[in-house]
């Protein structure tokens, strides 16, 4: 196989191989493997665990976060009103302990990581709890045309309080297992098709409505540039179920929906310091009941890395696209959006990463009357982190990170403000 057709069989495989740990707050959203060399959806920066090549990496962590607003309230009158008195803030404690796993055989590369925190927190000692997170992937390889990947991943944790406000040990379960594959039938044009199937569960009864299962289908076609650049074009359907039916007005409603989409596809090397990535099209949601909740428009994503120079990182990112609260309720925001961060290698064992992210969620067209759950609080989120991570050796890191998230209501008096600080120090063995 020459240079140019292997250049481009290895797709999707460095990735994979990063780990992403988050020791301190279990209530931050998993974050996503975009390609972005600084995150920007994960608020503050996460842990990357990159395990040696075929090693057995154990790893130990430990961390102290004060939050001045754990729970996400308006103000001390709101707190009174749940019986909790006036203060907001909380300290918590974190251990972690995991185990990373990297391993080749021939051209199969094999990778897990298995971890588990415990959680203590000084105030509200009654949302102590064990996070729980599984990743394995089986990144396989049958001659120099096909290639894919077959895993799993499975995690528990707090449901995040930027919808829930309530202080209760709200634990969020979520399985997946997927499993994708990719025919370089020329040099210049990939085949690539998926399946990924997915269970979310909640452990309070009253959070049942939110328990759901989907099932994704994807088929897509790429052509390769000789240049690296890759443009493409995608299919993908979902199915949610939603088996908990909510009660509107004594009637049972069940939340579930298919959604189908049509969008492009583009990574753009535009320089040798800047790649381009676009992600856009049409999508369409038909709900199972109440129709006046179906969408039907444009969903973009568009962000560009940029690396001025060996020490910097740039990552910029914007979107118009449809989410929901929790990122997976049946109840869905329009959301327009804005992120920034970047990186600065200070020196060879400190680094800096400053980010911002925000956001406007438009729940309109999944509120409109007549319709269970509906929301009309449309909001804006805003949230900043700054992180300075040490590393005294290879094995050891320390971060300390400040941050500041706020919501805006736009139509209701409320949202929050919530200022925080964090160390935490891992170690791999």
């Amino acid at each position: 196989m020459n240079r140019r057709i292997r250049s481009r069989v290895v797709f999707c495989r460095l990735p994979l191989r990063i780990v992403f740990l988050i020791p301190i707050c279990s209530c931050v959203a998993a974050p996503s493997i975009a390609g972005d060399l600084v995150p920007t959806d994960v608020i503050p920066t996460p842990d990357i665990i990159i395990p040696p090549p075929d090693a057995v990496t154990p790893y130990a962590g430990y961390g102290v976060s004060y939050d001045n607003n754990l729970l996400r309230l308006p103000g001390a009158a709101s707190a009174q009103a749940m019986g909790i008195g006036s203060g907001l803030s909380d300290t918590t404690r974190t251990a972690l302990f995991g185990l990373a796993i990297d391993k080749t055989l021939s051209r199969q590369h094999l990778t897990a990581n298995m971890s588990v925190a415990k959680v203590d927190y000084d105030r509200f000692d009654q949302l102590d709890h064990l996070d729980k997170n599984l990743a394995a992937n089986w990144n396989w390889h049958a001659g120099d045309q096909f290639q894919g990947n077959v895993g799993v991943t499975y995690s528990q944790g707090l449901t995040p309080f930027i919808d829930f406000h309530l202080l209760e040990r709200n634990l969020r379960t979520q399985e997946n297992v997927y499993a994708d594959g990719a025919w370089l039938f020329h040099p210049s044009w990939r085949l690539r098709a998926g399946v990924a199937h997915s269970k979310l569960w909640y452990d309070l009864d009253s959070q049942l409505t939110g328990d759901n299962s989907q099932n994704q289908e994807e088929l897509g076609l790429d052509y390769l540039a000789a240049s690296g650049s890759t443009i493409g074009l995608q299919l993908r359907h979902t199915r949610a179920d939603y088996p908990n039916p909510e009660l509107d007005n004594g009637i049972q409603v069940f939340n579930g929906y298919n959604q189908d989409e049509l969008k492009g596809k583009v990574d753009w090397l535009l320089t040798g310091k800047t790649t381009l990535h676009f992600l856009g099209g049409w999508v369409s949601r038909k709900q199972d009941a109440f129709s006046a909740r179906d969408f039907s428009g444009i969903n973009t994503r568009v962000s560009a890395d940029w690396s001025p120079t060996g020490k910097i990182d740039v990552s910029i990112a914007g979107w118009r696209e449809i989410g929901a609260v929790d990122d997976l309720s049946t109840v869905y925001s329009l959301n327009h959006g804005a992120s920034i961060a970047s990186a600065w290698q200070y020196s060879e064992k400190v680094s800096l990463v400053a980010q911002y992210k925000y956001e406007k969620r438009d729940f309109g067209q999944s509120s409109a009357d007549g319709t269970i759950g509906a929301i009309n609080q449309n909001d804006a989120l805003r949230n900043m982190a700054l992180s300075v991570i040490y590393n005294p050796t290879l094995h050891w890191r320390l971060q300390l990170s400040g941050t500041r998230s706020t919501q805006t209501l736009q139509n209701a008096p409320g949202g929050y403000v919530s200022n925080g600080v964090m160390l935490n120090t891992r170690y791999a063995f």
